[in-house]
């Protein structure tokens, strides 16, 4: 224990000189000291020894331990969340589904990048997570500081676009966010990628899809009108429609298609929501015209 404070007392004196302020020596101890012993045994005797810095410095900047641990949780969330949450909601302009798909790429990225930059992040988030049973403080911190911006910037931006038909934007939002969270977890928290293993873009697309959903099938759906069947027309119990050609001209009975026109044909129907036969409706009805 004694070779190890002497360690750290000697590289703060080098690091100061490098321009590293105090209180980073001082998260820096702080880091080392919680990860190692918790938050429950860590005393602020151990940070200030751990941080190679006096008692004074150490709480003339923080008063107690729950403000040190406060302090090193917000460093974590401004880490993992700065990428997402810099983007204000004058700048999300475009096709929803681009811009969701490129907050969730963001979130998931900029996360990587954090622990790959601040590998002990990690350790962090699994004592905060652990040690919310005894202190549920450390937990709502995260929560407060991390989750509550980004879902209500997600339930914002669901919310400015009516056309997405979503009934309940702050409900799709957590969904937003917890997939995200989840997909981390799995991946970079709980090392059980190999039991879940899935492809990020993967995650991302099918999340879009389902906030996206209905917005697509409005965009697509350009004959929509179309869909309300007439009188005349009725379904056999296969549900295909039966023939019924009695009033229709003769000249649209006597078409005939080649077998790359039924391909085309189904390709048009399939883009557009539709059946072969009412495509073949709405031409008919253009020719009539």
């Amino acid at each position: 224990m004694r070779a190890r404070r002497k360690k750290t007392s000697t590289s703060d004196t080098d690091e100061l000189a490098q321009g590293t302020t105090k209180v980073e020596a001082i998260l820096r101890g702080a880091m080392q000291e919680f990860l190692v012993h918790g938050y429950a045994a860590t005393s602020m005797d151990r940070v200030t020894s751990a941080a190679g810095v006096s008692k004074t410095t150490v709480y003339s900047n923080f008063h107690d331990k729950e403000q040190l641990f406060i302090a090193l949780v917000k460093t974590l969330v401004k880490k993992s969340q700065g990428v997402l949450c810099s983007m204000q909601q004058e700048t999300l302009q475009g096709n929803p589904s681009e811009i969701l798909k490129q907050l969730a790429t963001n979130f998931l990225n900029g996360l990587s990048r954090t622990i790959d930059d601040t590998p002990e992040i990690l350790d962090l988030i699994r004592l905060v997570i652990g040690e919310s049973g005894r202190f549920p403080m450390l937990a709502q911190i995260m929560v407060r500081d991390r989750d509550k911006p980004i879902i209500e910037l997600v339930t914002n931006y669901l919310n400015s676009h009516p056309e997405l038909q979503i009934p309940d934007c702050e409900a799709a939002a957590r969904i937003f966010l917890g997939s995200l969270v989840h997909f981390a977890m799995v991946k970079h928290i709980l090392h059980c990628h190999e039991i879940l293993p899935m492809e990020q873009e993967r995650l991302i697309d099918a999340l879009v899809y389902f906030l996206t959903m209905n917005q697509d099938a409005q965009t697509s759906d350009k004959y929509s009108a179309i869909k309300e069947k007439s009188s005349r027309r009725q379904r056999s119990i296969s549900g295909k429609f039966e023939a019924d050609y009695k009033e229709e001209k003769k000249n649209l009975r006597s078409i005939r298609l080649t077998d790359t026109a039924w391909e085309q044909l189904d390709k048009i129907a399939k883009e557009n929501n539709l059946s072969r036969s009412e495509l073949i409706e709405i031409f008919a009805r253009q020719q009539l015209g």
